[in-house]
C-alpha cells in the first residue's frame, strides 16, 4: 500500500522538523526537554492557527475581489449603453436559437414522460426476416398483463383519429389499468379506472380541454361528441402528459373489445428482470405472432425502451447533428462580432489598464477583471435568449399550424415545449462556453500591452491586436458562407419541388386507403361512393400515388436483365381521373378490367429501359425474380407475363425527393379484384366537399370509419414539400442573422482601424492622395478579409455538402449545386460593400489640415 501525503500533511512534517531543530537548540541552551516540548507545541499550533486563518483570509478575499470585479464591471457597462445593449443583443440572437433547437430536443427525445418509473416501460414487438409487429389481440394482451414474472403490469392503447363536431381529434382507446399504472397528474376530475370498462366516459388532454372548451374549469359532466356517439367527461390531465409517444392526444376511452382493433402493449418490467432476460422469456409468445410459415428461430421478442418518446441513439444523433451545426454556426459568429466589439473595447481601455499593472495589479487579474465584465454580459444575453426563445418556439408553432395544408394541420400534434431544468441548464452552460469563446481572447490580448507604450497613450496596438481583429471577422465571413451556400441550396431545392411535374393532376382529387389488405370492402364501399350524390367518380388501385408502392423483377421478353419495377393495379376510370394522358397505344377496356386481362400500361421510362429506340405496343414483359419465378403466394400470382398495350407519362408515385418512377407498369383491375385495397375519388363540387361526409356511409355499410383513411392529392402534395420549406425558411434565418452579424463585424473592423489610422491617412492627403485612393486603401482592405473568408467558407461548405451528398440519395435533392454557391459569393461581395462603403467615405472626407493640427 503506497501512502500519499496530502499537503496538510507536508506542511505538518515542515513545521515540526523545524520544531524539532528549535527544541535541540533549547535543550543545548539548558532548557529542560519537558519546557522545549511545551514550547513546541505551543509554536506548532500558533502556525496551524495561522495556516488556517491564512486560507480563511484567502477564500474571503477572493469573494470580495469577486464582488469588486462585479461592481467595476456593471458601472462600467452603464456607462456604455450602446456597447453593452450591442453585444447583449448580439448573443442574446445566438443563444436563443441553439436554445430552441435545444428545447425541440429536449420535448421530442430527453425530456422523459410525466409518469411512474418511465424507464421501466417498454413497447412490445416481434421481429422476423421480412416483416415486423407491433399490434396484438386483446387476447394477447391479456396474456402479456399475466405474465407477472416478467412484468409489473401491462397496458393496451389503441390510437384513432375521430371526428367531433366536424373536428378531428386523437384519440387513445386504452385498457382499463392505462391510468392506474401510469399515474399521470391530473388537472381536473379522475383519470378511468377498470370500473369504467364499457361505459362511455371520456378523459381530455390539457390542450383539448383549452382548445375545445377554453379552458372551463366546469367540463366535467359535459358530454363530448365522438364519432356521433356521446362520451361523458370525467377528467382532465395535466399537460405534462399526453401519451406515451410524440403524438399528444386530445382523449382517452376505455377500449371496446366488441371492435376487434388490435392493440399496442406498454409493459413495466419488473426490477429484478432485464430486457435481454424479458425478451428470451417471450419468444414462445412472439412466434405465435409472425405470419404462417415463418420458422419459430427466425422470430425474436423486441423491447423498445419508451420512457422517452424518441430514446437517444447515436442514428438519431447522426441525424440532429447537422441542425445543431447550423444553428451553433450563428452563435459561433455572435460570439466573433462580440468579441470583436470587446477587443477592440479593452484596447481602448489599456491607458487604465496599464496604470493598474503599474500599482502591483497582476496580468492575472486584469484578465479576470475583463472576464467577469464578460461574464456579466454572457449573463444578462442568457436571461434574454431565455425570453427570446421563449417567444420564438411559441410563434413558430403559429406559423407552422398556418402554413401546413389545412387537413395535416388539423392532424397535428405537438408535445408541450416547456422550459425545465434540461433547458437552463443548457442555457447556463451555453452562455459559460460562450464567455470563455469571445471574453478570454480579447483579455489576454489586452493583458499584454507594454505599460510604456500605454501611459504614454500610444493607442494604435500592437500588430497582433490588429490581426487578431482581422481573424475574427474572416471567420465571421465563413461562417456566413457556409450558412449562406446552406440558405441558398435549400431554397433552390424547395423551388425545385414545387415545379416538379407529377405526371398527373393532383386537383380535386382524394386518395381513400383501407387499413389492412380485406379487399372484400372496397366493392360494395366502391359502389355506396358511386352512388353518393356529391362523388363523381371513383377509380379503384392497388396503392394510391404519393402512398407506398409495390415493386417486382420484371424484363423485357427475349432479352435485357430483369429490372426492379413498381407495378399498379388500376381501373379504367385512373388514367382520365388523374388527367395522365395516354401518349401512345391505348387505355384499358373495361372487359379487360374485369377478366385481369395480361395486359399493361407502361411509363415511358419503362420503354426506353426496356426497348429503347423501338415502339413499345405489343411487346411483352416477363414477371421474374433473380432467383427463379414467381411463388404461388405472390401478390403477382398468375402473372407470368404481359402485353403492352399502351404508355403513359413518367409518374413520381412515392416521395417526390426522389423524382419520377425509373420504371412503372399498370395492370387492369376492378373492386372486384383481390389486389384493390385502395380507392381515389373526385368530389361534384371541390368547395362543398369535406371527408368527414363520408363516414355516415361507412357507417351504413357496417364498417369502422376509422379504418379509411381520406386525404387530398394536393395537400399530400403540399405536405411533402413542407419539410423542404420548412427547411429553406429556417436556413434563410441563419443564413440572414449570420450575414448581417459578420457585415457589422466587418463594419465595425474598419471603423475602428480608420480611427486608429486618422493621421496616417491625413499625411497621405496632405502628400497628395487622392480621395479615391483612400476608398480604394479601405476597400482593400474590406475585400482581403472577405475573400479569405469566403475561401474558408466555400471550401468547408463543400466538404461538408460532398460529405451529405454521399449519404443522401434522392435524385431530386441536388447538395453540390453551383448556382448556389455563385449565388452565395455574390451576396456576400454585396454585404461587404455595403459595410465598406460608410468606412471608406468617412476616410475620404477627411481634412489632413485639421487632423494633423490636432495631433500637433
Amino acid at each position: 500500500m503506497t501512502w500519499r501525503r496530502r499537503p496538510d500533511d507536508d506542511f505538518a512534517a515542515e513545521v515540526q522538523a523545524h520544531l524539532a531543530l528549535e527544541i535541540d537548540r533549547l535543550v543545548a541552551d539548558g532548557v529542560s526537554p519537558d519546557e522545549a516540548g511545551a514550547a513546541a507545541r505551543r509554536a506548532f499550533g500558533n502556525a496551524t492557527r495561522a495556516r488556517e486563518d491564512f486560507h480563511e483570509r484567502s477564500r474571503w478575499v477572493w469573494l470580495e475581489q469577486l464582488a469588486q470585479d462585479l461592481r467595476y464591471a456593471s458601472r462600467g457597462l452603464r456607462a456604455s449603453p450602446a456597447f453593452l445593449a450591442t453585444t447583449v443583443v448580439t448573443l442574446a440572437v445566438g443563444l436563443s436559437l441553439l436554445t430552441v433547437a435545444f428545447t425541440v430536443f429536449n420535448a421530442y427525445v430527453l425530456r422523459p414522460f410525466a409518469v411512474a418509473d418511465a424507464t421501466r416501460l417498454y413497447r412490445l414487438a416481434w421481429r422476423a426476416p421480412n416483416a415486423v409487429g407491433t399490434g396484438f389481440s386483446w387476447k394477447d394482451y391479456d396474456e402479456l398483463n399475466g405474465r407477472t414474472e416478467l412484468f409489473d403490469a401491462a397496458i393496451g392503447q389503441d390510437m384513432r383519429f375521430v371526428t367531433s363536431e366536424s373536428r378531428t381529434l386523437l384519440v387513445s382507446a386504452v385498457s382499463p389499468n392505462y391510468f392506474t399504472t401510469l399515474r399521470p397528474r391530473m388537472r381536473l376530475g379522475r383519470f378511468l379506472t377498470p370500473a369504467d370498462e364499457g361505459q362511455r366516459v371520456a378523459v381530455l388532454g390539457q390542450q383539448a380541454w383549452s382548445r375545445l372548451y377554453a379552458s372551463d374549469p366546469a367540463v366535467l359532466g359535459r358530454t363530448l361528441d365522438l364519432d356521433g356517439r356521446a362520451a361523458t367527461i370525467v377528467g382532465v390531465v395535466d399537460e405534462s402528459f399526453g401519451g406515451l409517444d410524440e403524438f399528444p392526444r386530445d382523449a382517452w376511452v376505455p377500449v371496446d373489445r366488441a371492435e376487434g382493433r388490435p392493440t399496442e402493449v406498454v409493459a413495466r418490467l419488473r426490477r429484478d428482470v432485464s430486457p435481454a432476460q424479458a425478451s428470451i422469456r417471450l419468444a414462445d409468445f412472439m412466434a405465435r405472432q409472425a405470419p404462417p410459415g415463418t420458422a419459430e428461430r427466425d422470430v425474436r421478442a423486441v423491447l423498445v425502451p419508451s420512457g422517452t418518446a424518441n430514446p437517444v441513439s447515436v442514428e438519431l444523433l447522426a441525424v440532429l447533428s447537422p441542425v445543431f451545426a447550423a444553428f451553433a454556426l450563428v452563435l459561433a459568429a455572435a460570439c466573433f462580432n462580440v468579441s470583436n466589439v470587446m477587443l477592440a473595447r479593452a484596447l481602448a481601455r489599456q491607458r487604465e489598464i496599464a496604470v493598474r499593472l503599474s500599482l502591483g495589479a497582476s496580468r492575472a487579474r486584469i484578465v479576470r477583471q475583463l472576464l467577469t465584465e464578460g461574464l456579466l454580459i454572457a449573463s444578462l444575453a442568457g436571461g434574454l435568449a431565455l425570453v427570446l426563445a421563449a417567444w420564438v418556439v411559441r410563434a413558430a408553432v403559429v406559423v407552422m399550424f398556418s402554413t401546413l395544408p389545412p387537413l395535416m394541420a388539423s392532424l397535428l400534434r405537438v408535445a408541450p415545449m416547456r422550459f425545465d431544468w434540461r433547458v437552463f441548464t443548457f442555457a447556463f452552460a451555453l452562455g459559460a462556453a460562450a464567455t470563455l469563446v469571445f471574453g478570454l481572447v480579447p483579455a489576454l490580448q489586452a493583458s499584454r500591452q507594454p505599460l510604456t507604450d500605454a501611459l504614454r497613450a500610444q493607442r494604435t496596438g500592437r500588430a497582433s491586436g490588429s490581426r487578431l481583429r482581422n481573424a475574427l471577422v474572416v471567420a465571421q465571413v465563413a461562417v456566413s458562407i457556409v450558412l449562406v451556400v446552406l440558405a441558398a441550396v435549400l431554397s433552390r431545392n424547395f423551388a425545385a419541388m414545387v415545379k416538379l411535374n407529377l405526371g398527373y393532376s393532383t386537383g380535386n382529387v382524394y386518395s381513400l386507403n383501407i387499413r389492412g389488405v380485406e379487399h372484400e370492402m372496397v366493392r360494395p364501399v366502391a359502389a355506396a361512393l358511386a352512388a353518393h350524390p356529391r362523388i363523381a367518380s371513383v377509380a379503384i388501385t392497388n396503392g394510391n400515388p404519393m402512398f407506398v408502392t409495390r415493386t417486382a423483377a420484371m424484363a423485357p421478353q427475349g432479352r435485357g436483365a430483369a429490372v426492379n419495377t413498381i407495378y399498379s393495379f388500376v381501373s379504367p376510370e385512373f388514367f382520365p381521373m388523374l388527367r395522365m394522358p395516354i401518349t401512345r397505344g391505348r387505355a384499358f377496356r373495361p372487359d379487360e378490367a374485369t377478366t385481369s386481362a395480361r395486359v399493361a400500361i407502361v411509363s415511358e421510362a419503362t420503354a426506353r429501359a426496356f426497348w429503347p429506340g423501338a415502339d413499345p405496343i405489343g411487346q411483352v414483359i416477363v414477371f421474374t425474380r433473380p432467383q427463379g419465378p414467381v411463388r404461388d403466394d405472390d401478390d403477382l400470382d398468375g402473372y407470368s407475363q404481359v402485353t403492352v398495350v399502351g404508355t403513359v407519362p413518367d409518374v413520381v408515385s412515392g416521395i417526390m425527393f426522389e423524382g419520377p418512377d425509373r420504371a412503372h407498369i399498370y395492370l387492369p383491375a376492378t373492386a372486384a379484384d383481390r389486389h384493390a385495397i385502395a380507392m381515389l375519388i373526385t368530389p361534384r363540387a371541390a368547395s362543398d366537399f369535406r371527408p368527414d361526409m363520408l363516414r355516415e356511409t361507412f357507417r351504413r355499410l357496417g364498417q369502422d370509419p376509422d379504418r379509411f383513411e381520406i386525404m387530398s392529392l394536393e395537400e399530400m402534395r403540399q405536405l411533402q414539400i413542407y419539410p423542404m420549406r420548412a427547411a429553406s425558411w429556417v436556413g434563410a434565418l441563419l443564413g440572414g442573422i449570420a450575414l448581417v452579424l459578420s457585415v457589422t463585424g466587418l463594419y465595425g473592423v474598419l471603423s475602428y482601424t480608420l480611427a486608429q489610422r486618422t493621421r496616417e491617412i491625413g499625411i497621405r492627403m496632405a502628400l497628395g492622395a487622392t480621395a479615391s485612393a483612400v476608398v480604394a486603401l479601405v476597400m482593400r482592405q474590406s475585400v482581403r478579409m472577405a475573400a479569405i473568408g469566403a475561401a474558408i467558407g466555400l471550401t468547408l461548405s463543400f466538404a461538408a455538402l460532398k460529405t451529405l451528398a454521399s449519404v443522401v440519395e434522392l435524385r431530386q435533392v441536388r447538395l453540390l449545386d453551383p448556382v448556389s454557391f455563385a449565388a452565395a459569393i455574390l451576396v456576400v461581395a454585396a454585404a461587404t460593400s455595403l459595410a465598406a462603403y460608410y468606412p471608406s467615405r468617412r476616410a475620404a472626407r477627411i481634412d489632413p489640415a485639421e487632423t494633423l493640427r490636432a495631433e500637433a
